[in-house]
């Protein structure tokens, strides 16, 4: 038997447009089928309430909820996590909706919403999410309150008021508990959270990868510097070192491991912090080369990658020092000299023979590497965004026929030839630049200064740094992406480049989002021990966190008390109300006291008849309190006259 909807639910439209836009806070994760049957769930229940359509039999809610479950488990194989957990709550809310009768279902599609907005924020704690965040909350909120204002209730608006006044007295507790509650190690409040990585370098290149991450203008991350800024010629990050090569893409190695070659600095040291945007791998940017590290955040590798132990999923900041002039490596093991002149066994032979003729020709690793660059620099090569696609022997194709690429496209085909020479050599990926933003003081690099690079062992000085671009486009290296390509090229930033207006709101809004980085989405348990110290605190432990919480709660609770009793105190009376209690007062020596139902009039006249001795005072007393009371205008001393009156009844 189907069970009626309530015809015109208390609250309905409100409960479903927060849970609107709760899922919608998901849109870019959930899958599409999750996406259609909530929404499907949020038309129909409206639909029914509007036209009085039943519920559906409890069979069908029974076999829903069932589906549901066996949907996630085979989407996700499992039912925890932010992802599947996500899934699995949206698909709740829509079976939920399928038996909403009172306001007890609201209220737990309510909660259901609040779930979503905050499982949103452990995905994601990108500042510009954050509007959204607060606008469903105060949504679920005020539905909660109209759902329980009655039927004599306010307005939506009037319950979308409350809970705005209600969330901002619930600031100061809000602040007490981010400052002060424990803070869980790792990523934000010890969730990792996988899906909040955006695109960022791969462990992989092929010609074109760096071309389609170079359209991008998002922020890779952003550095603040101890001292001055280092010129555009050493800004070389690096990042993931490429060893691997199949013909036509260079790779990684996975699980391998081969010795650490010692690093002799030769110049001073560039020391500063660097903030990196989440990019789901483990390594860590660094100012080419880096030297010194937070050990137990970093290590270093064999090719002098800066890894993390886990993937950075969230932001991460990393204080670094580097030295841009080193010797890397002294003596080359014979495991790694062997990786790094490996060439594919078959494919691109143009371009080996190339190298074995320079080899013959030149015999010096250096001399051929020079040999390289000339025939980039003097030969008609074209530095552009959108290489054409090159066949299956790319680097043939590249440097024998279409000779327009991208920094990947130099980068590769330079290391082939060396290794075809016989000279060690490895592709190196990262960023290179960046933009100084002047209102934040920091460098922000975007993933738009992707990079490419080639490193070379010589004997007489170990890896060296070799950019064949810079051969080809010295620009890019000097001035950035936007000047070393066609102004018909799809570089990002060109409207800031010519619109003074645009440039400095962009940097604004970048200093923004730095500010929120820094001081919200990476407030750690250092931090908060940090701003216990700034407070006095000497040596600040996890005793004196819970003092100081304790303390902050009950001062929050203590305020809270003093203004709700405050605000809901007895109103005063006015004078004439306060006169006549006192003349009540008195009376009630001689047996009078007022009836439960005898107005004041009343009552005077009463106490005029069964007191003779004051007939006289208390029937002045009535018309003062008379005239004061309900007289049009009351007349100029009666107030003083009244009060003379009331002070010299006697007893």
């Amino acid at each position: 038997m189907r069970e009626p909807a309530q015809a015109g639910l208390r609250g309905l439209d409100g409960v479903l447009a927060a849970l609107a836009v709760s899922v919608a806070a998901h849109f870019a994760n959930l899958p599409g089928w999750a996406l259609l049957l909530v929404l499907a769930a949020i038309a129909w229940r409206w639909t029914a309430d509007r036209r009085g359509l039943p519920l559906p039999p409890r069979w069908l809610r029974v076999t829903a909820a069932v589906a549901a479950l066996v949907l996630v488990l085979a989407g996700y194989r499992t039912v925890n996590g932010i992802e599947a957990g996500t899934a699995f709550l949206v698909l709740m809310a829509a079976v939920k909706l399928l038996e909403t009768r009172a306001a007890r279902d609201l209220t737990v599609l309510v909660f259901i919403a609040w779930f979503l907005l905050y499982a949103a924020l452990l995905r994601d704690q990108r500042l510009q999410l954050l509007p959204w965040l607060l606008a469903g909350t105060l949504l679920a909120t005020g539905a909660l309150l109209r759902v329980y204002s009655g039927s004599a209730g306010g307005s939506r608006r009037d319950s979308l008021r409350r809970a705005a006044t209600l969330m901002l007295q619930a600031l100061p507790l809000a602040a007490a508990l981010f400052l002060l509650f424990p803070r869980l190690p790792g990523p934000f409040w010890g969730l990792s959270t996988p899906s909040s990585a955006r695109t960022g370098l791969s462990d992989e290149m092929t010609p074109g990868d760096v071309s389609d991450l170079s359209a991008s203008g998002e922020p890779a991350f952003r550095v603040r510097f101890d001292g001055p800024l280092p010129p555009p010629a050493q800004r070389y990050w690096r990042g993931p070192v490429l060893h691997e090569f199949d013909g036509r893409s260079w790779r990684r190695p996975r699980g391998q491991a081969f010795p650490e070659q010692s690093v002799t600095a030769l110049g001073a040291p560039v020391d500063y912090q660097i903030t990196l945007e989440p990019h789901d791998r483990n390594w860590i940017l660094a100012l080419d080369l880096p030297g010194e590290w937070p050990a137990q955040q970093a290590y270093r590798a064999y090719d002098f990658t800066l890894l993390s132990p886990r993937p950075l999923t969230d932001v991460a900041s990393y204080r670094l020092r580097s030295y841009p002039t080193v010797r890397a490596g002294t003596t080359l093991p014979v495991s790694l000299r062997r990786r790094d002149t490996q060439l594919p066994p078959s494919g691109n032979p143009r371009t080996v023979a190339l190298g074995r003729e320079l080899r013959e020709r030149h015999g010096d690793a250096r001399e051929i590497s020079q040999a390289m660059l000339r025939l980039f620099r003097n030969q008609p090569f074209e530095y552009t965004m959108q290489p054409p696609r090159l066949a299956s022997d790319a680097m043939d194709e590249f440097l024998f026929s279409t000779r327009k690429g991208f920094c990947e496209h130099y980068a590769s085909a330079f290391t082939l030839v060396m290794r075809a020479a016989g000279v060690p050599a490895r592709v190196v990926t990262g960023y290179q630049g960046g933009e100084f933003n002047t209102i934040g003081g920091y460098l922000l690099v975007r993933q738009s200064d992707a990079h490419a690079w080639s490193e070379i062992w010589l004997d007489d000085s170990g890896w060296v740094r070799v950019d064949p671009t810079a051969a080809v486009a010295p620009e890019r290296i000097e001035r950035g992406l936007i000047n070393a390509v066609g102004a018909d090229e799809p570089a990002p930033g060109r409207l800031r480049q010519e619109s003074e207006l645009w440039l400095q709101v962009t940097l604004t809004w970048d200093v923004v989002n730095d500010f929120w980085n820094e001081r919200f989405v990476r407030f750690s348990a250092a931090r908060q021990f940090d701003l216990l110290e700034s407070l006095g605190f000497e040596d600040p432990d996890w005793r004196t966190l819970g003092l100081g919480l304790a303390a902050s709660l009950a001062a929050f609770f203590v305020a809270l008390s003093v203004y709700v009793g405050w605000k809901h105190r007895e109103p005063p009376r006015d004078w004439p109300a306060r006169l006549h209690a006192e003349t009540a007062r008195r009376l009630r020596r001689r047996g009078l006291v007022p009836g439960r139902t005898e107005g004041p009039i009343a009552f005077l006249d009463r106490a005029a008849a069964e007191c003779p001795d004051l007939a006289s005072d208390l029937a002045r007393i009535r018309e003062l309190y008379s005239g004061l009371r309900y007289g049009p205008r009351p007349g100029a001393g009666d107030l003083s006259r009244l009060k003379h009156l009331v002070n010299r009844l006697r007893a």
